[in-house]
């Protein structure tokens, strides 16, 4: 489910200068337009690694390609379709001091404090992580390559 970063960046950069000549954007967000009417919506760049946006940015891209009719970033869905992607990308948001991992086939995701890091157990499956992926994570997320009920019962002992 990857999305190439020079494709991101050739659309940030258009979806930024469309979005500038047509008024003030707050740093760390971008401008995107969104159904039937073109609706503008400002999304916290953040949003461009969550799984549920790449799969709109998947279908922009077959759409359009990186050429967007109106220059800033158009995404092919209705707006009630871009809102429920918009709450579930706000619910992903991991709060200071925790992780995001991602566990399974199905790359359950689970969100993880910080500390068990620093766990003897958890180190093991870190040392499985470095060996198959390195530091590239297509989730955005730490990927662990265990089952969930495997990483269930290390989590559960940590509790």
């Amino acid at each position: 489910m990857g999305f190439r970063l020079h494709g991101i960046r050739k659309a940030l950069f258009a979806a930024n200068q469309a979005s500038s000549k047509a008024g003030d954007m707050p740093k760390g967000y971008l401008a995107v337009y969104v159904g039937e009417k073109m609706k503008r919506f400002l999304i916290p760049v953040s949003y461009l690694n969550q799984p549920s946006f790449q799969d709109l940015l998947n279908q922009a891209a077959e759409e359009f390609g990186y050429d967007h009719p109106i220059g800033g970033l158009t995404i092919p869905c209705s707006e009630d379709v871009f809102r429920t992607s918009q709450e579930a990308s706000k619910s992903v948001e991991v709060p200071k001091g925790y992780l995001a991992v991602y566990v399974g086939e199905k790359q359950k995701r689970f969100v993880i404090p910080i500390s068990y890091l620093n766990q003897s157990s958890f180190q093991g499956l870190l040392s499985q992580v470095e060996a198959e992926f390195g530091y590239n994570h297509p989730m955005g997320g730490l990927t662990i390559p265990c089952s969930e009920d495997v990483f269930q019962r290390i989590v559960s002992c940590l509790n």
